[in-house]
């Protein structure tokens, strides 16, 4: 009778759950308590390991005793220490784990496993031990130094004009930037370590520092890649930099399309190369390797001219060029992105009291290519590099704006309608001018322009002067008058000293436009950044490399 009454008697129920929650809650904080703790173990144990292997890898031949010093300074004596010594091969084509090949010769790395016992504070009672075992794998490799020399394409930032500096980055990046002249200044003047951006951003990334391979197939945010770069310049909050990368959210960026790295050189950057790079070049080159952009800028009223407004489009470099490289060979060739420029112009003054002129003007820029040619460490230092300025072209006509950003496709462009006076009057005229070399030039850097990492231009042979001067030089005009005794005289004359006068104003907005994206018409500039020359043969420092 008794126990048919407590099978029915549903009072206390709510008791009997919360006692078996909260045993249940308990075992589950002692899971993760443990979890954490091994957890926290298991990374010292991986720090010790990388660090056991970088002692191993700086003497190799005596890699076990470096190793089991190593580890027993950082996590004691109570592990177990094995180290190997083999041949690493910096070979894209594997997976990271197969290019340690034990035993192989002649060695130039170690891998080095640790072996301890984490600690457990509530598992013991399900698992019936006080520990369980935790293992941890480090490896590192030198090389004997191979000379590599780093350079990059592309002009570093001679004018400061904010008002286009503005307009350009706002297009870029899609929202709104509006920097000082003393914030474009503080840009050009700030040098930041390659070496120290990219281990910052493989830290960012969860990479391991020095693996250059992981972290060049990498994407990241290009605002949390401006943020480090804000960071190693040593900018604070409200920086120009911080700016751009509020500015930039939503734009991701790929890293192998910012630094390019030849494939025998994996460990180039950290072999001696910790070269330093301006943070605008940095910066803009950021901001451009997404490409396929087309911007509308309007530039307002100017001294000479009622408006002016420019159309911008900015293609992906091919093949995916790096803006820099590292490299002993002549791969990869870098490239400059191509681009499209049009100008829409309208004079302030009227043409003969009839009407004010327009002027479009189209340029049009094939990428500039540079590649290593030679290089050497002694008697003298210095670097051969072979550049090619893309072809460039410029016409006075007008195209379909829409197809501007469209670069599998050429431009049409029709002879400009400067002045149409109620079908009375037209003015009309055309010009194009072509730089183009064919082959790669020369340019040698010796020890003291590698030392100042000096800027050398390469111009086509076909192309002297001011661009818009050039245009104006070569127009051809024709004037259509229907009607007699209209008194106009020489319109096309006065077409050309309405527009001569405007020719240094716009090749002004031209140059500073194509000056703030690295390029130039008919020229290309290169940089070098540093050239790694080993002492003697000598081992480089080690890194890790899996």
């Amino acid at each position: 009778m008794i126990a048919r009454r407590l099978i029915h008697d549903r009072s206390g129920g709510v008791a009997v759950m919360a006692a078996v929650a909260g045993a249940l809650l308990c075992a589950i904080a002692a899971l993760v308590i443990d979890v954490g703790s091994v957890a926290l173990y298991a990374r010292k144990l991986q720090g010790a390991a990388d660090l056991s292997a970088l002692a191993a890898a700086r003497d190799l031949a005596r890699h076990a005793d470096a190793a089991r010093a190593t580890a027993a300074a950082n996590v004691g004596q109570a592990v177990t220490v094995q180290s190997t010594t083999g041949l690493y091969v910096a070979d894209a084509a594997r997976a990271p784990h197969d290019r340690f090949q034990s035993g192989q010769g002649p060695a130039n790395a170690a891998r080095v496993t640790l072996s301890g016992q984490a600690p457990l504070h509530f598992g013991r009672w399900i698992l019936g031990r006080d520990t369980i075992a935790v293992h941890r794998t480090g490896t590192a490799a030198t090389t004997l130094g191979e000379p590599l020399a780093m350079f990059s394409i592309g002009s570093r930032l001679a004018r400061l004009d904010g008002g286009l500096a503005n307009a350009l980055l706002s297009g870029l990046t899609g929202s709104n930037v509006s920097l000082t002249a003393l914030d474009y200044n503080a840009l050009a003047a700030a040098d930041v370590s390659l070496l120290q951006f990219t281990d910052a951003l493989s830290t960012d990334l969860g990479l391991t520092v020095g693996d250059y391979d992981a972290l060049l197939r990498s994407e990241i945010e290009t605002s949390r890649a401006l943020n480090i770069l804000d960071r190693l310049a040593g900018d604070s909050d409200g920086s120009a930099l911080n700016k751009l990368a509020q500015a930039a959210d939503g734009l991701r960026l790929k890293i192998g399309e910012l630094i390019g790295l030849e494939a025998d050189a994996p460990m180039a950057l950290r072999g001696g190369l910790d070269a330093r790079v301006s943070a605008l070049d940095m910066a803009t080159a950021m901001l451009q390797t997404g490409g396929d952009r087309q911007l509308a800028l309007n530039l307002g009223a100017q001294a000479g001219l009622a408006d002016l407004k420019v159309s911008l489009a900015i293609g992906e470099r091919p093949n995916g060029s790096p803006w820099m490289t590292v490299t002993d060979t002549g791969q990869p060739i870098i490239r400059t992105a191509q681009a499209r420029l049009y100008i829409r112009a309208r004079t302030a003054q009227a043409l003969s009291g009839l009407a004010q002129v327009t002027l479009p003007i189209l340029v049009e820029l094939a990428p500039s290519e540079a590649r290593l040619e030679s290089l050497r460490c002694t008697p003298s230092q210095r670097v051969d590099l072979g550049v090619r300025p893309g072809v460039a072209r410029a016409s006075i006509g007008t195209i379909d704006e829409s197809r501007l950003h469209n670069f599998k496709q050429s431009l049409t462009v029709s002879p400009a309608t400067f002045l149409s006076v109620g079908g009375l009057v037209t003015v009309t005229g055309s010009s194009e001018i072509e730089a183009a070399d064919q082959g790669y030039r020369t340019v040698s850097f010796n020890a003291a322009e590698i030392e100042e990492q000096a800027v050398k231009t390469v111009g086509s042979r076909g192309f002297v002067g001011g661009l818009v001067a050039s245009l104006l030089g070569r127009l051809d005009i024709k004037v259509k008058v229907i009607g007699l005794g209209l008194g106009l005289g020489d319109l096309a004359g006065a077409l050309g000293a309405l527009l001569a006068p405007l020719s240094p104003l716009l090749d002004g907005v031209v140059n500073a436009l194509l000056d703030a994206l690295g390029l130039k018409f008919g020229e290309a500039d290169v940089r070098m950044l540093g050239l790694s020359c080993p002492e003697g043969g000598k081992p480089a420092t080690p890194v890790l490399v899996g």
